[in-house]
This record gives C-alpha cells, structure tokens and sequence, in this order.
C-alpha cells in the first residue's frame, strides 16, 4: 500500500466522499494483511524514489492560537499517543461515533493540538481516547485522508531531541539469492521492510536524493521534529574502513539547528555489487540486518553510548541497507591533554601498541559492557519482541555421546588449508613471525593436533553452551559478537578510567557468551593476554552479576576460553587466500619488519596475518593441546 508524501495544510477534512474512499482502501488492505502490518502501512512514506530538489517546507504547526495547553504530559511508557494537526481552520477534525466514515457524526470536533491516546489503529482509522485538548473523549477519527495527515505520532522532546519511537516490529525472511543473481538483485531500489521508503545505498544515491530524503527519512525515524527540515548536504566522502561494508561522512545543515542535532553524520552501505565480498557478507552472513534490528529497534534500551541513530533500513528482496547515524567526534592522532568526556582517537585491530597503555584498561572497559548487556538481556530490560528478533538457542543440558568426528572429505580439505598456513607463517612471512612458530617440527605437531581438536568441536560447542551446568543459559545470552578495539570508541570519565562505548553490530545474535569475550579479547596482543587474560575473564563475570546476571564459575569458563583459543586457530586456516589477496607472494619476499606498510596499511593483510602469529603464540605458550586432552578426559569423551 503506498501512499504519496505531502505537506500538511490546515483543510477542511468532512468531504464524505473523500474520507469512504479512504477507510474502504483500509478495510481492502485489513482483509489480506494482519493488525501488525496495517500499522505499519498506515505509518508508511511514499516508497516512491523522491526527486532531487530543495528541501520541504515543513510541515506546519500550530500556533499557540490553535493549540491546546501542552506542557507538561504525563503518560505510561506503552502508551501511544497522537496529536491533531489538521483541521485547523474549523477547529479540529471530525468524530464519528464508529470505525465506519458513514457511522454518526459527533457533534463536536477534536481539537486541533489535542494529544490522544491510540485504543485501536485499523487502516488510516484511529479509535481514541482524550489524552490532553479538547473534543469528544472517545471516538474515531481519520489519521490521514487524500495524502494528508491528520493526526501524526506524539513525540517528546528533551534535551536529547524527540523521544524516538521505533516502527512496529515483524519478522522478515530473506529469500534465496544465488551468485549470479547478486548485482541484478542489488541494482533494484526496493523499499525497506521496517519503515516503508525507499533509500539511497550508495554515497551517490544519498548525495542525489538529497535533503528531501533525509527530511523524510529523520522524520519517519523520529529523530528530527516535523517542524524542521534538512537544508543542505555536504561534502559527502566515501571511505573503505573494516571488511563489512563501504562508509561514508557527510555534513548537513538544518532549517533550524538544535543542539540534540548533528551536523556531521556517518553512513554505513553495503559492499558494491558483483563482487564475493558483498555475497558473503549480505547472504552468507547475513551481517547486515542485524545491525539495522539493534540501530532501530534496540539502542535506546542498552546500557553504554551508542552513536546517535539518525536512519536505518533494509530490504530483504535486494539485501541493500543503509545506515545513518553521528559521526564520532574522534580526537587527532597524537592530541594530548584530553578533557573528561572527549572522545580519544579511533584505534585499529591489532595495532595496539596505538592504547596509551597497550591495552589492558581498554579491553577490561569492554568485558564490563559485554557483561552489562548481557544481564540486560537476562533480566528483560532489552525490546519486548527482543527474543523475536534474536532467539535463544534451545538449553543444552549435556553432551550427547558418539557424536561423530569430521567426515573423511572435510578432514582432507582442513589439511590442505593448514598446509597452506603452515607455508606461509613458516615461509612466506617468516620473517615476521616469533622464530618459535615458524619451525616446521612444531607446526607439523600442530597440524595433527589441530586435526584431532576439530573432531570435537560439536563436543566444544555444547560445552561451551553450559552442557552438564544447573542452568546452561546462565551461559547464553545476547551481547555484542564482534567487540574489538575498532568496533568501539572511548573517553576518560571524572576519575581518568575508561569508557567505552560501542559499535558495528553485525552478526548480533543469541550465543555462548564466551564466543563474544574470547572474540573481544583475542584482539589483544600476545603480551597482555598472557598477563591480564583472567583479570578479563573476572570483570566480565562481576558485570555480569552486578547488572542484573547470573554468577558464573571463573574456574568453567575459563577452561571454555582456553577451548576457544583452541578453536581460533582451528578456524582461520581459511585465510591465508585473504592475506595474499591484498599483499601479493612477490611483495611478502622483500618484507622482513612487522611495521612494514604493506603489512600494517592494509587491514586485510594486517589482521590476519596478526591472527596466525598470535593464535599460534598462545598454542604454544599455554599448552592449549595438553588443555584440551585434560578437558577431553573430564568429559569422559571417546578417541575418534
């Protein structure tokens, strides 16, 4: 059902013709889609491409003359609530006494300016009860009528802006693409499932649709009130920056600033169609949908910073997303002197060395926020369809017996993977690599250890799932998946210790929590980790608990991180190929320093050749193949 977008004018809205027309179009669309998506539909823009041109008047508002008395409202959170704009030049808009526009017309109007509450939403038909204004206090009345809007969603404004309210929540299957279908089905500019428009997915589609858009968009989302407008955008600049997707930094000026506005803004996009990169990350993944789900409909709910969210959707037909939100006001390299609050430079992957103190209090900062979301989760502080958007797996209450090891073709394919590694960690980039991961005594050991530990990596998973504990979901839980030094900011509170706030939350989703803390602090480099490893471990347990968790046994969880640094470098033997993709054999003859640029500049090459050096340092320095045999014998598991 499209509707076309319009200024709002004060009309005279009882055409009788007109308003049947409208509620038979509603009761059309109520016969074939359920009360969920009719809501949405009603609350839809135009999911026409709008053209290039100066931005909308807005749409007006009251004058204290027309408007009732408004300040303060008090309400219940799950309430909804809608204010009159139309009808200004009668004094409100018309009542009947039922859903139908042929039902008995009340006497009097609802007031232009009165807030109501919703009691029913059916097509563009709203069944009320007076909140605050004048006019009958119940009946039904129509929130939009011939493209104009007659009532619109009430949004509080404080001194953070609009108290944004999400789009109504639904499940979205994304159907099969195959690879030769990708740039076909990605050329398309489809609207997004959540809030109905269609949306730029591109830095040049952003630029050429162009302050109207982002008018309709901020507005649709919440963010920007209904009497202002984007004016201008500005030096919009397209940058690659991590392996999810392209980014891209733009300035707006409004019709109207506001300090709760940003003027610098950043925007995700997908990765250029035609390419593996875009098919895997877009439908192997699936990366990308999660992210949007957390920006839209979750990051009002957790308990650390998030940058601002401006505008965000999806489509599952063509994969195409877009992301707006602030842009992180980051510190120069090298500034110094900080003040409490300013947020410190954007530090990369592995290069920590770049943390004022090589990274303990940094990677501590982000164990305390995994343990506060995932206590949020446990105790229901997060969306109330949260465990629809992201469900827990099933309760693993124990390993199953005679699981079987990896099958005979598989098995013949990893070796072949972890001779790839081991050529090039013990030739083509030994000359970076610690002298004792390179000799070839050690990585053929490790060949066959590695080999035997990924027979027992269903065993590992269950394990780590909280087989064999009371309660197994103490252990599984909703937090960030990916939380690394560069999918998070940072600032020095009152006290000089650090915070951290969050980005980037692709692949979020319900699992073992330790896949997320071990997948945060692998980033560390092989010194801290040996030293501050447990101290990590402790401040996610204590958050954990603090917030609202379970307590987790450190001595269990422990020995579940020990198994995924196991797993670590049991699962990067793939990327050898990633690595000379972007620094070629030829070049890698001439490198012999670890801060070479052509090792260091070039994040593929950087993290995953960082990845093989530090996965098999910790091999070798904690033993992790005695510490798998020992687990092995505890769980009374067989030889395969």
């Amino acid at each position: 059902w499209k509707q076309n977008v319009a200024t709002n004018s004060a009309m005279d809205f009882d055409d009788l013709d007109e308003e049947e027309a409208a509620a038979k179009q509603a009761k059309l669309a109520a016969v074939t889609e359920n009360q969920a998506a009719r809501i949405a539909a009603v609350r839809q823009a135009s999911s026409e491409k709008p053209s290039p041109a100066p931005a909308p008047e807005p749409a007006p508002v009251p004058t204290p003359a027309q408007s009732q008395d408004l300040s303060p409202v008090e309400k219940e959170d799950d309430e909804l609530l809608w204010q009159v704009i139309g009808g200004a030049e009668k004094g409100g808009i018309v009542v009947r006494s039922a859903e139908s526009t042929s039902s008995q017309q009340l006497e009097e109007r609802l007031g232009t300016g009165s807030l109501v509450e919703e009691l029913m939403l059916r097509g563009d038909r709203l069944n009320y009860k007076l909140h605050k204004g004048s006019g009958p206090q119940e009946g039904w009345v129509s929130v939009k009528l011939t493209g104009k809007d007659l009532c619109v969603p009430w949004v509080e404004i404080d001194k953070d802006g609009p108290r944004r309210r999400p789009p109504p929540w639904k499940v979205v299957k994304q159907p099969s693409i195959e690879y030769g279908q990708m740039k076909e089905v990605a050329a398309r500019s489809d609207p997004g499932d959540y809030y109905g428009i269609k949306f730029p997915h591109t830095k040049d589609q952003l630029v050429e649709m162009g302050p109207e858009w982002l008018t309709t968009a901020f507005h649709k989302s919440g963010v920007l009130p209904r009497d202002n407008a984007v004016a201008k955008i500005l030096d919009a600049k397209e940058f690659v920056g991590g392996g999810a997707g392209l980014k891209c930094t733009f300035t707006v000026e409004y019709k109207k600033d506001e300090p709760y506005l940003h003027k610098h803004l950043f925007a995700k996009l997908p990765h250029k169609p035609g390419g593996s990169d875009r098919y895997y990350v877009s439908c192997m993944w699936n990366h990308d949908r999660p992210e949007i789900v957390f920006n839209v409909f979750l990051q009002d709910c957790v308990p650390f910073r998030v940058p601002k969210f401006y505008f965000g959707d999806i489509s599952a037909m063509t994969t195409n997303f877009v992301l707006i939100t602030e842009s992180i006001p980051w510190a120069a390299p090298g500034t110094k002197d900080l003040k409490p609050g300013a947020i410190e430079r954007a530090y990369d992957k592995y290069k920590d060395w770049e943390l004022p103190d090589g990274g303990p209090s940094y990677y501590r900062a982000c164990c305390r926020a995994l343990g506060k979301m995932a206590a949020f989760h446990k105790q229901g502080k997060l969306h109330k369809s949260v465990n629809e958007m992201f469900p827990m797996p099933d309760a693993v209450s124990g390993i199953p017996p005679g699981l079987p090891g990896v099958d005979p073709a598989t098995k013949k394919q990893n070796s072949a993977k972890i001779d790839q590694m081991i050529r090039f960690v013990g030739e083509t980039a030994k000359a970076v690599m610690p002298p004792e991961i390179t000799e070839m005594a050690f990585l053929e050991r490790w060949k066959t250890e590695i080999l035997e530990f990924m027979d027992y990596q269903t065993e590992v998973l269950c394990f780590c799932a909280g087989a064999g504990t009371q309660n197994p979901h103490d252990y599984v839980g909703l937090t960030h998946n990916n939380l690394q030094i560069d999918n998070a900011f940072f600032w020095r509170n009152e006290q000089n210790e650090v915070e951290v706030g969050l980005l980037d939350w692709g692949i979020l989703g319900c699992s073992p929590l330790v896949f997320a803390l071990q997948g945060c602090i692998s980033g560390a480099s092989t010194e801290v980790l040996l030293e501050h490893r447990d101290d990590f471990l402790k401040t996610f347990i204590q958050s954990y608990a603090e917030n609202g968790g379970p307590t987790l046994d450190f001595e269990r969880l422990k020995t579940m991180c020990l198994l995924q640094m196991t797993a670590w470098s049991a699962n990067i033997i793939s990327n050898v190929s990633q690595v000379l993709k972007f620094t070629k054999a030829n070049e890698w003859k001439e490198i012999t320093d670890w801060m070479d640029p052509r090792l260091q500049d070039r994040f593929q090459a950087r993290t995953h050749t960082a990845q093989f050096k530090e996965s098999l340092e910790l091999y070798l320095k904690w033993d992790l193949y005695k510490e798998f045999k020992s687990w092995k014998a505890a769980m009374n598991l067989r030889d395969k």
